[in-house]
């Protein structure tokens, strides 16, 4: 998932038609191409600054000298008069990459402390460092600003190009100046007429152009509505009009009284040219306005060239045209339209980011529930116009608050630290806590504490649970979650979903199970997407640790969608390193090593050190399965390393515990024996289980066997059939030859119903095999990834709360999946429809219930060369079509195609039935004998 905040701001498009600037161009470009040269670096400022009144094409003519020397990597920042120096450069460490952590911690010291130097000499450390070689387009920049930037962005390499009104006090700062001056009478008219022509195929040039044209006084901005102008009149003679304002009422003359009205509003805004979307559009409309006129007013105002659109999706007033439509109201009507203008776009800013942040946390907000127009990227994309609206509104406190708390959730799941610094050095109390659970996320050993932290009694003991998670003391956790009170929705699931994780992390999958699908479950009723990601990923790791590939495989799909909707790229890099555990259960360990590679590239990026952590002890693994000892003790180690920076001790005591099995046999034992009294004391008890058990595959045979015994106990208590066969192997070994035991003894007990069954027989074999040939037997590293508990829903368990599986008795009730062909001969390339309803029979509950009817996935998968799009959908049983979920088939070669459709309950991920099909695709469009899908292989439960 690209990071649109950890890259550079693109510049905007070069306006077209883009008039009599070729000559200025090529003379600037000329310029910079020599200050590049060798040797010249030191006699030329590298910098310049474009100064010129507003309207004159300043922005036009940096964009179109960063188009002319091809710098495609340039960061354009856009600036107006409230910005501010420190904000602007934490934001071009963010687009350069640099390291979140030195910030963060200079950030949080400067609050503790209250020394702000020492944050003042890490900010400028970090930008001489790290930005450098750069090409940085400062936009609208009043040069006591540009004063600041240019003391720390002049030195090195960078080469800065600034826009700005003022000249004076330029010179002083050793910059190139550079006056942009007005187009010529005969540029302007090309302009104009260029423009009109655009816009109306019938327009054809006219001496009367002239005359309007003069009224933009050779300013391009106001050329180009005098162009729009003339296309809008189609040929009618216009009226003499002297100035930009005249010309600006002869364009709004020609617009719809809605358009005009909304024009005059988007001008009231406290700042002009400041960058806003359709939605601050649709909230300034008024009361009786329909939102879907939004469009078209969009339409119309960038028709005559009042409104821009410099980027996709981001919207700009002109400054010149902003004012000059507020020239034209009485004052005191300017004043009331204003306070109304800032109190709606205040409000609407306020929702959007609220409703945003209950995406990512589930918190109740004012009202109830609240819809948000924006999604969490979405918002990511415009994050810093929201910022520079705390700067430029004069909000309430409560206000404030809500808007810089959730803005400040946002880019803590982002992981944006440099800009959460900006928040936070602006906001203070309000967002130090988010600050410092990014530290942390970040691998901070130890909570950072830098004064009070506003938090509920709640909140700080979650936090406390979910720091001791981290460091991997599992026992304390679990100690400090019991004592937490009662709370509300979102924070209950966030307990149950710690809870469920250090019970997977002591070896409990099952009693982990329970608590992830209440998490689940709860932050799907709170619409918490991304809580709900985290607790379908911990519910996957349950489910790899049972063995249950397909169900994990499923998991794992769904929350990382969850996570990608939410925008959590850490997340997302946590469910593909638990994908490389999948691969390995797989048995596809090249797969495994290059799907490795990959995330800790990804985590690496994140600078998350306990994700790169596991994803190397992952790596590891891999490599041991191939045989590639060194390369995995290399693995390991690199794993010991991230762990002891992070504080990690559970990845740490698994560790010491892979590396104590690839070390020479006379380290072995000491140094499992010590791994087991460190999983002892985190409360780690199948990490202290395998510990024990090594060690008495290691020693001489003993009258009580403590270790094994141990052992064994430990793994009663986890009910881990597998773990107790071992520990029967391991006995048998060591009394052989005085007692004779066969394979069929040591399996003799093992659950029919445990996932992965045959594999382990299958390795208990060969160890017995190897014992009874008289070599030193070994139990494979990967009998530790898993415990083998008895599943509760195997055999003729019940899967689900209206489901049955084996054969029903030919009454009861069930449903029945149907498949509906939407099109008649599909052919190649062409896309064929397919209907798919779960149809209830008479006397199902969910034939009766309307409201008791749960949701259910539909994941299709097609076997042969083709693509079905959506890949995943919902539906609801039904034998209504509207109930049901519709795929287009694409497919790549004529002939039979199969596709297989796995059902599941959307709640818990269970899967209730998979059904293949066979559907035959011609290669002519003529009809066939076999068209319509039909079973090939029916598997329900």
């Amino acid at each position: 998932m690209e990071d649109v905040l950890r890259g550079p701001t693109p510049p905007p498009g070069v306006p077209v038609p883009f008039v009599g600037r070729d000559l200025e161009v090529e003379a600037l470009a000329a310029r910079l191409n020599r200050w590049s040269e060798p040797g010249t670096s030191d006699e030329n400022p590298k910098a310049v600054v474009l100064h010129g009144p507003a309207g004159v094409g300043k922005s036009a003519l940096a964009a179109a000298l960063v188009e002319r020397l091809g710098l495609r990597h340039a960061h354009w920042l856009s600036l107006g008069d409230r910005a501010r120096a420190e904000p602007t450069l934490l934001r071009l460490l963010a687009e350069h990459r640099a390291p979140r952590r030195p910030v963060v911690e200079a950030a949080l010291t400067a609050d503790r402390t209250g020394d702000e130097r020492e944050f003042a000499r890490e900010l400028r450390d970090q930008c001489q460092e790290h930005i450098q070689g750069s090409v940085l387009v400062l936009d609208g920049v009043h040069p006591a600003l540009g004063a600041e930037l240019l003391e720390v962005l002049h030195q090195g390499t960078n080469l800065v190009i600034i826009t700005s009104r003022q000249k004076a006090r330029w010179a002083d700062l050793g910059v190139y100046l550079h006056r942009v001056r007005p187009l010529g009478a005969r540029d302007a008219v090309q302009l104009a007429q260029g423009v009109a022509a655009a816009r109306w195929a019938g327009f054809s040039p006219n001496p009367e152009h002239r005359r309007l044209v003069s009224a933009a006084r050779g300013l391009p901005l106001w050329s180009r509505v005098a162009g729009a102008v003339l296309a809008g009149l189609e040929g009618t003679t216009p009226v003499p009009v002297k100035g930009p304002g005249e010309l600006l009422t002869l364009a709004t003359d020609l617009l719809d009284p809605a358009v005009a009205d909304m024009l005059l509003r988007l001008a009231a805004q406290e700042e002009g040219g400041a960058p806003f979307t359709a939605l601050t559009v649709e909230a300034l409309l008024p009361e009786d306005a329909d939102p879907s006129d939004v469009p078209h007013i969009l339409s119309s105002l960038r028709s005559y060239d009042l409104l821009l659109e410099p980027r996709d999706g981001h919207l700009v007033l002109p400054s010149p045209v902003a004012a000059a439509a507020l020239l034209r109201m009485p004052q005191t009507d300017r004043a009331l339209l204003t306070a109304r203008v800032q109190a709606a776009v205040e409000k609407a800013a306020t929702h959007s980011a609220l409703g945003v942040a209950r995406l990512l946390d589930g918190r109740e907000v004012p009202g109830g529930t609240w819809e948000t127009r924006l999604t969490p990227g979405e918002l990511a994309e415009h994050v810093d116009e929201f910022m520079g609206l705390l700067d430029r509104h004069r909000y309430l406190l409560g206000d404030r608050h809500d808007l810089a708390d959730s803005l400040a959730t946002l880019l803590a799941v982002r992981g944006d630290a440099h800009r959460l610094v900006a928040l936070h050095r602006a906001s203070r109390d309000l967002t130090r806590r988010r600050l410092s659970l990014l530290h942390r996320a970040l691998g901070t050993p130890q909570t950072f504490r830098s004064g009070q932290v506003e938090e509920t009694p709640q909140q700080a003991v979650l936090r406390r649970a979910d720091a001791l998670y981290r460091s991997g003391e599992l026992s304390r956790t679990l100690e400090t979650l019991d004592s937490a009170p009662e709370t509300h929705a979102a924070d209950s699931a966030w307990l149950s979903m710690i809870r469920g994780a250090t019970l997977c992390d002591q070896g409990r999958p099952l009693a982990a199970e329970t608590e992830l699908e209440e998490a689940a479950e709860t932050y799907r009723l709170t619409s918490c997407v991304r809580g709900r990601g985290w607790a379908l990923l911990h519910h996957a790791r349950a489910s790899l640790l049972m063995s249950r590939v397909n169900e994990a495989d499923h998991l794992l799909g769904r929350a990382t969608q969850a996570l990608r909707t939410s925008g959590d790229i850490r997340g997302l890099n946590w469910a593909a390193t638990e994908r490389i555990r999948l691969l390995l259960l797989r048995g596809e360990a090249e797969a495994a090593l290059i799907a490795a590679q990959r995330a800790l590239t990804a985590h690496e990026q994140a600078e998350d050190v306990r994700g790169m952590g596991w994803t190397c002890h992952l790596l590891g693994l891999g490599h041991a399965r191939l045989g590639h000892t060194a390369d995995a003790r290399v693995a390991l180690l690199a794993s010991a390393d991230h762990f002891r920076t992070c504080d990690d001790q559970l990845g740490a005591a698994w560790t010491r515990h892979r590396l104590a099995l690839l070390t020479p046999d006379q380290w072995q034992v000491p140094e499992l024996r010590s791994t087991a009294a460190e999983f002892t004391e985190l409360g780690c008890d199948l990490g202290q289980a395998w510990s024990l058990l090594e060690c008495a595959l290691r020693t001489g045979p003993s009258p009580h066997e403590p270790d094994r015994a141990l052992a064994k106990t430990l793994f009663t208590t986890l009910d881990d059939q597998g773990g107790l066969a071992w520990a029967h192997a391991v006995r048998a070994q060591r009394l052989l030859p005085d007692k004779v035991t066969t394979l069929a003894d040591l399996t003799r007990n093992l659950s029919q119903v445990i996932h992965g069954r045959e594999r382990l027989v299958e390795d208990i074999r060969t160890f017995w095999r190897t014992t009874s040939e008289g070599s030193r037997p070994a139990i494979p590293f990967h009998a530790r990834d898993t415990v083998a508990v008895s599943d509760p829903r195997g055999g003729h368990k019940p899967l689900a709360k209206y489901l049955t599986t084996g054969a029903p008795s030919p009454t009861a009730p069930r449903c029945r999946t149907r498949l509906t062909l939407l099109d008649d001969s599909p052919a190649t390339h062409a896309t064929a429809r397919i209907l798919l309803r779960v149809t209830p029979e008479a006397g199902h509950p969910w034939a009766s219930s309307h409201d008791d009817r749960p949701w259910l996935t539909v994941v299709a998968l097609p076997l042969t060369p083709a693509s079905v799009e959506p890949p995943t959908a919902l539906l609801r049983a039904s034998p209504h079509e509207v109930h049901g979920a519709e795929f287009a088939l694409t497919a790549h070669r004529s002939g039979i195609h199969v596709i297989r459709f796995t059902i599941a309950l959307e709640r818990t991920g269970t899967v209730l039935q998979q059904v293949e099909t066979e559907l035959e695709i011609l290669d002519t469009d003529h009809p066939a004998d076999l068209a319509a899908p039909h079973a090939t292989s029916l598997r329900g439960r």
